[in-house]
Formats: structure tokens, C-alpha cells, sequence
């Protein structure tokens, strides 16, 4: 149960940090276009509002990416995870809410390639935590 409950918290975790980062990555690019482009955003739309919605499909793009892994890689630990393979998880776990719901389709073309470069951002950093916490050096020669 311990390894359940552990699994548990991961995928929590990653869902919630990629529906935070999805949030501000939303919010800082709708002010960006708020000052640079002023007539694109709508007087009813605003940065917060928007980047409250995204930041929700960051968060279950997240948590369907942490599943993916955890059942598709569960014999794996963390160092010999390939980026490539986790990038096609984190892809096929941010494109499951604009098929499974009514949202539009085309959000895909946002969705996956963000899930792409999430999931092996997310699973590169936590490689380095753990090379760091192995004692190993961050760089490793390949000799």
C-alpha cells in the first residue's frame, strides 16, 4: 500500500505543478499581449480568467501524464527513463481531455507539444535531483 500511496502523491504532484505552470505560462504571455497587441484580448476576457482554465487542462494533461508513466514505466527508476519515450507520454497525456470532452480539437496543437516539453522537463529535473542526491556529478562523462 505504501508503494500506492506514493505513486499517489507523485502523480498529485505533477498535475499540480504542470496546472501551475500551464496557469503563469498562460497569464505572463496574455499580458504580454495585453501591452503589445492591445485590441486581441476582449474587455470579458482576462488574463486570470483564462489562465484559470488553461492552468485546469495543465492539471489534468498532468495527472494523465503521471498515470501514463507510473502503469507504463513502473519497473523503471527515474535515471533510465528515456526523455523520448516520457515526451510521447506527456503527449499522449495532454491530448486526452481535448478528445475526451466537447473542447475544441485544434487545442491539441497547443496541448501536446506543452505536454512534450513538460513531461521531459519534469522528468530531466527530477533526474538531476536524483543524480544530485546520489552524489553523483550533474554532468556525467561518458567515458
Amino acid at each position: 500500500m505504501n508503494t500506492v500511496l506514493r505513486r499517489l502523491r507523485g502523480v498529485i504532484g505533477v498535475g499540480l505543478t504542470w496546472g501551475v505552470m500551464w496557469a503563469a505560462l498562460t497569464v505572463a504571455l496574455g499580458l504580454v499581449m495585453r501591452f503589445t497587441i492591445p485590441g486581441s484580448i476582449d474587455p470579458g476576457e482576462g488574463e486570470l480568467l483564462i489562465g484559470a482554465m488553461v492552468g485546469f487542462v495543465g492539471l489534468v494533461s498532468g495527472v494523465c501524464f503521471g498515470l501514463l508513466l507510473s502503469f507504463a514505466e513502473k519497473r523503471k527508476t527515474i535515471v533510465d527513463l528515456s526523455l523520448v519515450r516520457v515526451a510521447i507520454w506527456g503527449i499522449l497525456g495532454s491530448a486526452a481531455l481535448p478528445l475526451l470532452t466537447g473542447m475544441q480539437d485544434k487545442l491539441i496543437l497547443i496541448t501536446c507539444p506543452l505536454g512534450a516539453v513538460f513531461a521531459a522537463g519534469t522528468v530531466a529535473m527530477a533526474r538531476s535531483g536524483e543524480l544530485r542526491a546520489a552524489g553523483q556529478p550533474r554532468l556525467l562523462n561518458s567515458e
